[in-house]
């Protein structure tokens, strides 16, 4: 009996770590989608994160209540499953259906931004609600089965909560390094509801086989019959539990925020290192619960357990303050190379999420209080720590760290990390008086270290002595690269959606977002407007998507018959601009120029608005969390759909590897048959120039004639270097049509956003390695000598433009 009893246990842990896997490979994909409807803003992933974490929490209150009322707790476990993988299949659905709603309450509000986001959280809340409230309810049902079996409540509560969050690992690597790179999203989805609805069937089958072992025991009168006791503690005391384990949740939820965005300096922008930092989080949640469960039932004192983990929690965190300046020093570089990546990461991430893993086994003992009502002790107690949760989202995100920078935040949670400390201890009449004493002399010692660590920012010193130490190895435009070595730092603002840092190395002005390199002076941007100028017949509207350093925007405004429109992610790109253009006030002077804070797709997503002329400047590199979003066949089609009769859609990126470009390439050609493709300036970077009818050569030449006889578009143009100082510059970049494009990309992939081809490229840089292709490779591969940086000598397969006329949109 007894190895029966362990194998249905096993079994049904087994199963609850798969359920876990297909959980986060749910919420990894309806982020993704959900973000191309709200925008990827900050605003928009905290109001899904939060209707997810909301419908966990509703589903783990409710059912927790129903599973203390029923006697098959597995067989209701198995249900839900079922019912888990059978609605997720629909939402995607749901989520698609949606968009009009969206759009019909843009426009009969007139634009209202506040308006349609109310909509869009009512809609989005709404599809999720059914799914989430089904996951929610699966940890209460199951830890009410084990505790009646096995009388161990705090071990059972331990085991479920850390193995479902090792599936959530699981899930978190599966999606993010195979199944969204190499099936795209649908079979992502299709892979999590086949593990719910086999989950759900082996449940169901396990309890078809428990039934006659369950009915064959002996019964006992209810009126003699007293359920277990867990919680040692008064009713008052557990109702403090409650509250502290939803501010535990609060500071748990803010810290991950706070740390995401500061390790963004060592992992950088790539989707791969997000996944891997998230399973870092969780990793280290799943091992503490887990370790914990061993000894958690036979806790004398659990809530001054409980006190001395969430002081380890406010000591950690201002131990992570310290050290996460030497973490990013040159000398930390020098030793673990690349490696010191995952060695930031792991020390200042995984001892904080240990402790908190063992919060939650600790909290369940500390709060249930006999075993005939663990499910509803549980819903309730995950309800709380959930609700906690959605609110640090939230404060963290909007509020504390855009008002008090993320240092003063970190201080802030860990000084509320030791209130709930102090405050346990003192109602914990169970503790020795020697570990109460201990606890506040160890709070006391943590406050005094937080008055400290509040007197510097870490994270502002780690981004400047990265400045400081590209100082030596930046590249500077010949024009600057005499002038004595300076440094300065114009803003650096912790906002909502992004930490900005403008400055200058030697006078070269540059921007990073989160410490990642953005844009730089470069006559590149410069052309993101120049060249669209010279495809469309009289433009009046011009949209700027990416408004960086506002360059593409300035260039623009020279030509007085446009209307602008400059549309950013991060706003506090705006305030930059006078910093990097002293002319940006008499810019803005002429009203022609008007600024939006939004992301660009969903800026064109909602608005009917026809543009003229629209240019996209995405973040780089090419594989940049996010940017395959400004890159994908829908993306290229919604663009196309907000372009006037005549109008012209300009895409620059820097580059990437060859079945990168070509993937582009081909995706681009698809959808713009009139369009053409360009070179940077430099032979580097490339454009996709996508026009609603076939270009007219004849008046492209007219055009640069008008551009080169302008004294004031000419002066933009060489502000910074001479690439295109004479008209041939310009024609020489000139490259292929859409047709001579498809030709040679036609056996390339269609990045969709359904299969985000560019965003997921690992397994082919290990195989294929990461060398960039750029348009200097494709003239070299054609055997001529590669032309200097400066030097526009024409392309073997692209005649002058005043030959075009003939040629256009026939394959070479």
């Amino acid at each position: 009996m007894l190895s029966k009893r362990w194998t249905l246990r096993s079994l049904v842990l087994i199963l609850f770590f798969a359920s876990g896997s297909s959980g986060l490979m749910y919420q990894v994909v309806w982020l993704r989608m959900l973000a191309r409807t709200f925008g990827v803003t900050i605003h928009a992933t905290a109001t899904v994160v939060a209707a997810f974490m909301a419908g966990l929490a509703l589903g783990s209150y409710l059912l927790g209540r129903i599973v203390d009322r029923r006697t098959d707790p597995l067989r209701v476990y198995g249900r839900l499953e079922i019912a888990i993988g059978l609605v997720a299949a629909l939402v995607p659905l749901l989520l698609a259906a949606g968009l009009p709603i969206y759009q019909a309450v843009y426009a009969a509000t007139g634009g209202s931004g506040p308006l349609t986001a109310a909509v869009r959280v009512i809609v989005s809340f709404g599809v999720l609600l059914l799914p989430t409230t089904l996951m929610g309810g699966t940890l209460p049902v199951l830890t009410a089965f084990l505790a009646r079996r096995d009388a161990l409540f705090g071990r059972s509560f331990g085991l479920l909560y850390g193995l479902n969050t090792a599936g959530a690992v699981a899930g978190v690597l599966i999606s993010g390094f195979v199944t969204l790179g190499a099936f795209g999203e649908r079979a992502t989805i299709a892979i999590g509801v086949a593990i719910n609805l086999l989950v759900g069937a082996l449940a169901l089958l396990l309890a078809r086989r428990e039934a006659p072992e369950v009915a064959a025991a002996p019964k006992t009168s209810p009126a003699i019959t007293l359920a277990p006791a867990i919680s040692p503690y008064s009713t008052w005391v557990r109702r403090a539990v409650l509250l502290g384990f939803c501010l535990s949740g609060f500071t748990a939820i803010a810290y991950e925020i706070v740390w995401t965005r500061q390790l963004i300096l060592f992992l950088q922008t790539s989707v791969y290192a997000f996944a891997g930092m998230l399973a870092v989080f969780l990793t280290g949640i799943s091992l503490g619960s887990l370790w914990i469960s061993r000894w958690v039932d036979r806790f004398r004192s659990p809530l001054a357990t409980f006190a001395a983990l969430e002081l380890a929690v406010g000591l950690l965190t201002v131990f992570n303050l310290r050290v996460f300046g030497p973490l990013d020093s040159s000398m930390a570089h020098q030793v673990f190379g690349l490696a010191n990546v995952a060695y930031a990461t792991i020390l200042l991430v995984l001892p904080l999420t240990l402790v908190f893993g063992m919060i939650a086994p600790v909290a369940a003992v500390c709060y249930a209080r006999s075993t005939d009502s663990t499910g509803g002790a549980i819903g309730r107690l995950y309800s709380a720590n959930t609700i906690g949760s959605i609110l640090g989202s939230l404060v963290a995100g909007f509020v504390l760290v855009p008002t008090l920078g993320a240092t003063r935040t970190v201080v802030v949670l860990a000084a509320i990390n030791l209130a709930i400390a102090i405050w346990f201890m003192l109602l914990d009449r169970h503790a020795a008086l020697n570990r109460r004493v201990l606890g506040f002399v160890g709070a006391a010692a943590g406050l005094v270290l937080l008055i400290g660590a509040s007197r510097k920012d870490p994270f502002r010193d780690a981004i400047e002595s990265r400045i400081a130490r590209r100082m030596g190895t930046t590249w500077i435009p010949d024009s600057l690269a005499r002038l004595p070595a300076t440094q300065k730092i114009y803003l650096h603002k912790e906002g909502v959606e992004a930490t900005l840092t403008a400055f200058e190395i030697n006078r070269f002005k540059q921007l990073w977002l989160n410490g990642v390199g953005m844009t730089f002076q470069t006559t590149a941007t410069k052309l993101i407007a120049h060249l669209p100028m010279l495809l469309v017949d009289q433009p009046k509207e011009f949209l700027a998507i990416a408004f960086g350093m506002g360059t593409t925007i300035r260039s623009a405004s020279r030509y007085p018959e446009l209307n602008i429109t400059g549309v950013d992610l991060v706003p506090e790109t705006f305030q930059t601009f006078k910093f990097y253009h002293a002319d940006a006030g008499e810019v803005m002077a002429t009203g022609r120029v008007h600024l939006i804070a939004n992301d660009g797709r969903n800026h064109l997503l909602l608005s009917p608005k026809l543009y003229d002329i629209i240019t996209v400047d995405p973040a780089p590199p090419i594989y940049s969390a996010g940017t395959v979003n400004l890159y994908s066949r829908e993306f290229f089609s919604l663009a196309k759909s907000r372009l006037t009769p005549g109008g012209a859609f300009v895409l620059w990126f820097p580059g990437g590897t060859e079945s990168e470009v070509k993937s582009l390439i081909h995706t681009f050609a698809e959808v713009f048959p009139n369009g053409s493709v360009w070179s940077g300036p430099h032979r580097w970077g490339w454009y996709f120039a996508g026009t609603m009818k076939p270009i007219d050569w004849t008046k492209v030449n007219e055009r640069l004639d008008r551009l080169y006889g302008d004294s004031t578009l000419v002066k933009d143009l060489v502000e910074w270097d001479t690439s295109v100082a004479k008209r041939e510059s310009i024609e020489k970049m000139f490259m292929w049509t859409s047709a001579e494009a498809l030709e040679k990309s036609k056996q390339y992939h269609i990045v969709s956003d359904d299969y985000p081809f560019t965003e997921f490229p690992l397994w082919r840089y290990l195989r294929d390695g990461t060398r960039l292709w750029h348009p200097r490779s494709t003239w070299l591969n054609t055997g001529a000598p590669a032309p200097a940086d400066n030097d526009a000598a024409p392309f073997r397969d692209a005649p002058p433009v005043a030959d075009r006329t003939a040629r256009t949109n026939k394959p070479s």
